[in-house]
């Protein structure tokens, strides 16, 4: 359980240094621009599916190469660790920020993120138990990189198909009170959380 919660660790500082400058500074570049450059359709799919690919491959490429440039010894380790516990939230965030600056502010920003992150984080450790955890110590060679490969291009593409699932439609291409309807919804789903949780927190103390 040790490295449940050092990934769980990880995961919360690769989000707060890695994935939150990028996802802030889109928002702030969505709230000047005007048009976006591409309509929604195949073309644009297909373009945040390539930024998936694209980041899973730099990722890998700079997990692996901190890990060896920190040295040879358990420099296998030091990139599984790198690529299953701090690459997933800045993975789901690369086609994120793919899509939001190719087709304009989505309705569900938030929420797009929020589970495309969580799938890449899930399909990453679920990979480490399966595949590192427990294992024996081996060298970086080429097997290792190609499973670490499949692992990094399976995190970042379930991420991005999640995201193009859950966004819905571009704000701009919506009336003003389907927006409205959405956004008053999604404060009543977050109000009664906080309720729920108060009243737990209560309970607690009486």
């Amino acid at each position: 359980m040790k490295w449940i919660l050092g990934a769980g660790l990880t995961a919360t500082s690769s989000t707060a240094l890695l994935a939150l400058p990028a996802l802030l500074a889109v928002r702030r570049v969505l709230a000047m621009r005007g048009a976006a450059p591409l309509p929604r359709g195949g073309l644009e799919r297909d373009l945040v599916m390539g930024a998936g690919v694209i980041g899973a491959l730099g990722a890998l490429a700079w997990a692996d190469g901190c890990a060896l440039a920190l040295g040879s010894y358990r420099a296998a380790e030091m990139a599984i660790l790198l690529a299953t516990c701090v690459a997933p939230v800045p993975l789901a965030a690369v086609s994120w920020v793919a899509g939001e600056m190719l087709s304009g502010s989505s309705l569900r920003p938030f929420a797009s993120f929020t589970l495309a992150a969580a799938v890449a984080t899930a399909t990453s450790w679920l990979s480490y138990a399966a595949l590192w955890a427990g294992q024996p110590r081996r060298p970086l060679d080429l097997g290792l990189v190609g499973i670490q490969l499949m692992v990094m291009f399976s995190s970042s593409l379930l991420a991005a198909k999640t995201y193009l699932a859950v966004r819905g439609e571009p704000l701009a291409s919506l009336p003003a009170e389907a927006v409205a309807l959405e956004r008053a919804a999604r404060d009543y789903s977050s109000s009664m959380s906080e309720n729920r949780s108060l009243r737990g927190c209560s309970s607690g103390f009486f």
